[in-house]
């Protein structure tokens, strides 16, 4: 730092910046002693402000077309795994120590990487890679949810040509340190999900890898500048989604550390392990509830609960639980039935029995579909509580004539039937309490 220039805020910040992407460590720390002295900042202040510059690096700046949003240019908050996985957004999952929260994550990504979904969704997804970032008992947790899982250390999805998975974590033997969320380490990651393709990131634990970055985990700005510059500067660009893992706060059913944690992210999921009372009049653990606090991409039930167990290596939904598939097909046969009629616009009920008396697709399957489908533009809602199909997916029947041909690019309808007892009128879906199924602990 030369005495004869005067140095103003953003100077200081540009310069520690520059000194961070040239990896000059000694550099960067003088910068950061002055900047501290000279303008009287916090660890957690200067972070903020540093992460706060480096954003806006990467923001383009265009001049506005109006002076206002048009709203058909912005898109919607989508999943990559239908109902688990979003798309270009930071998520939230926490819970108590032995709720699975690792174990649950891994059994995302595995599925995530052999183009499948889980638990109570069956559409198929575009297979994808994550990488995990292990700081919370290390890499030893990661493994020991691997065992749980029966997954193997040479199994594909983890190592050779087609590997899925990548993990990150403390390990001197092979030269690798613990990752933290400096910005340093955030500029690092960000490289490695550009360069590898990865579509997923699971960062275990939030107050782990704030601690080691020297700022409290607590300090709600310091968090939400975080989480802003992950969404905007890492998940929107790449279309990635990023996920931390968190533990149970000291009030009942809220998270650990700052309210940002949770107020951030466009998911956040609870995970609660369900005990029963046995023979000998003790509790025993027979599973575990993911309740939803928020998912802002879901059409529908928002806040939707999940129970499962862990059973011989594999998550299962417990009893009376209901799998929700899609029946994207059936929904456009059905309307453009009815269009061919001279009916140009169903209403959701309408659509449910239609589709029922088709395929037996429950209310639960038709409700996600019809979300999802309205994300995608293929069916449009021309007014409140109706439903048609779009322009253009009319003009394609109308054009060939033929709803085989028509369908030809639409996923295969998956509507499950097998676990629950279809009764003989439209079903809106089974609510069960039956807690019998036992498996493997946590």
């Amino acid at each position: 730092m030369s005495d004869d220039i005067e140095y103003t805020y953003n100077n200081f910040v540009d310069q520690i910046i520059l000194a961070i992407k040239a990896g000059d460590e000694d550099d960067e720390m003088k910068w950061r002693a002055d900047f501290k002295n000279h303008f009287r900042r916090t660890d957690e202040q200067i972070n903020s402000a540093l992460f706060k510059k480096f954003a806006k690096s990467k923001i383009t700046k265009k001049i506005p077309d109006n002076p206002w949003v048009d709203l058909s240019k912005v898109q919607p908050l989508t999943y990559q795994m239908d109902g688990w996985l979003l798309k270009g957004d930071v998520s939230l999952i926490y819970g108590r120590s032995g709720a699975g929260k690792t174990t649950f994550a891994l059994w995302q990504a595995y599925n995530f990487a052999k183009g499948m979904n889980i638990l109570d969704r069956d559409t198929k997804c575009k297979k994808g890679k994550t990488l995990f970032i292990c700081t919370d008992g290390g890499v030893n947790t990661f493994k020991k949810a691997m065992d749980d899982l029966g997954i193997s250390e040479d199994d594909p999805v983890m190592k050779g040509a087609n590997q899925k998975i990548f993990v990150w974590g403390y390990d001197p033997a092979q030269g690798h340190e613990a990752w933290s969320c400096n910005i340093n380490d955030v500029i690092k990651v960000e490289k490695f999900i550009k360069d590898e393709k990865i579509d997923n990131t699971v960062i275990d634990s939030a107050k782990s890898v704030s601690s080691r970055a020297g700022w409290k985990y607590t300090d709600n700005d310091a968090v939400r500048v975080l989480l802003q510059y992950m969404r905007e500067g890492i998940a929107q660009p790449t279309g990635s989604s990023l996920i931390f893992l968190s533990h149970d706060g000291t009030e009942k059913g809220a998270h650990a550390g700052a309210k940002s944690w949770a107020e951030e992210p466009s998911m956040v999921i609870q995970l609660e392990a369900i005990f029963e009372e046995g023979d000998n009049g003790r509790k025993q653990k027979i599973g575990v509830k993911a309740q939803f606090i928020k998912d802002r991409a879901a059409f529908n039930n928002p806040c939707r609960t999940v129970r499962f167990n862990l059973e011989e290596g594999a998550l299962v939904l417990l009893p009376d639980e209901e799998v929700v598939g899609n029946c994207q097909q059936t929904i456009l046969e059905v309307l453009w039935e009815s269009h061919q009629l001279g009916i140009k616009e169903l209403g959701r009920k309408d659509i449910a029995t239609k589709a029922y008396s088709k395929k037996k697709a429950s209310f639960k399957t038709v409700d996600n579909t019809l979300g999802a489908m309205t994300l995608k533009r293929l069916i449009v809602r021309p007014r409140r509580g109706k439903y048609s199909l779009s322009p253009k997916q009319l003009q394609e029947f109308e054009s060939k004539d033929s709803l085989s041909i028509a369908g030809s690019n639409s996923p295969t309808d998956t509507v499950i039937t097998s676990e629950t007892r279809l009764p003989d009128v439209l079903p809106e879906g089974t609510v069960g309490s039956s807690h019998s199924l036992l498996g493997k602990k946590w």
